[in-house]
């Protein structure tokens, strides 16, 4: 059961702050000047490329690796203060492979947890959570004979014992088919309802724009965006066109197209793909259509992917002037 410990009461504005964090290696700086906050209750993806510092930022908020400089602050303590052994104890982690015991039945796993973490077995606990991730009818199966869904989905399990308030997760869909990917996500979307704040880290850009309702990207150890998707979206939208006309004025439309000297870099169907000079909108568009006596059905201008932002945020780090800034993290 959810404890009443007093540290749950100062966390409630943001479960996991890091101000200037830094981790070097000799003279390979690992993680650089990074500084985000995470919102409470929520499911936050912390993504970036290969060596952006994901993994070594996660173990620095576990206190598995020592901070070059800068300070954490976890559940309203700052690392290093009085009782921050207490605030661990209120934080749950899976780093690389699940915490998990293949000679002891996935019950059995749990039980253990319950003993390290509270120092009795809640029976009640562990049903509920067999139940939240799904495997109440494999309880009693050692995890040898599990999917690898079904064993991160355990690693899960085991990472919630004691109801932790933040639960930090690196990588944990890797290696899993879609529908073990799909698993994961509705098993993250849900521990938000139980007073759970996640962080997640991952490569798999279109999940975790899916999974996660606030977002941080890093690239050289920084963090470049900080929001939700759409903030992150926000002011890049393509400048493509998407023109779409009747089956019959397909001929004439890239006919008037063409002799405008626009751009048609694809034809699908009826649907002309153009990328016309900045100064020409869709307005524009549908007026050179018109007097042609052709009359688009539709004209629209694509947003951008979070695969698109990604990209140019990790290219270009130190172009931050139209970034927002919310925040985000457990172990």
């Amino acid at each position: 059961m959810r404890s009443t410990d007093p540290l749950q009461s100062s966390s409630a504005a943001s479960p996991c702050e890091v101000r200037h964090l830094s981790k070097r290696y000799g003279t390979h700086t690992v993680v650089d000047d990074l500084t985000f906050s995470i919102p409470r209750n929520h499911v936050v993806g912390l993504i970036g490329p290969n060596g952006a510092g994901k993994t070594t930022t996660m173990k620095m908020l576990l206190g598995l690796v020592r901070p070059t400089g800068g300070d954490i602050s976890l559940l309203g303590r700052t690392i290093g203060e009085p009782r921050w052994g207490d605030v661990l104890n209120r934080v749950g982690s899976m780093i690389e492979e699940p915490p998990i015991y293949d000679r002891l039945t996935a019950r059995q796993n749990l039980q253990y947890q319950c003993l390290a973490v509270d120092g009795a077995i809640d029976d009640a606990e562990v049903d509920e959570l067999l139940r939240l991730v799904d495997l109440a009818h494999r309880a009693d199966d050692r995890p040898r004979g599990y999917s690898l869904g079904m064993r991160q989905r355990l690693g899960i399990a085991i990472t919630l014992v004691g109801q932790p308030d933040l639960v930090i997760l690196d990588e944990p869909g890797n290696g899993l088919d879609p529908a073990g990917i799909i698993e994961i996500r509705q098993l993250m979307g849900r521990l938000p309802e139980t007073g759970t704040t996640v962080l997640v880290s991952s490569h798999q850009l279109a999940e975790v724009q899916q999974a996660c309702d606030q977002l941080i990207i890093l690239a050289d150890g920084r963090t470049v965006a900080q929001g939700t998707t759409a903030e992150i979206l926000s002011g890049r939208t393509q400048h493509i066109f998407h023109v779409t006309v009747d089956n019959t004025e397909t001929q004439q439309t890239g006919d008037v197209l063409r002799a405008a000297g626009l751009a048609v870099t694809e034809q699908i169907g009826t649907t002309f793909v153009i990328e016309p000079p900045p100064e020409v909108g869709g307005r524009d568009l549908n007026r050179l259509l018109a007097a042609a006596d052709v009359y688009a059905s539709s004209i629209n201008q694509p947003v951008a992917s979070l695969e698109d932002a990604f990209l140019d945020l990790v290219q270009q780090p130190d172009d931050t002037d139209n970034l927002t800034t919310p925040e985000v993290a457990r172990s």
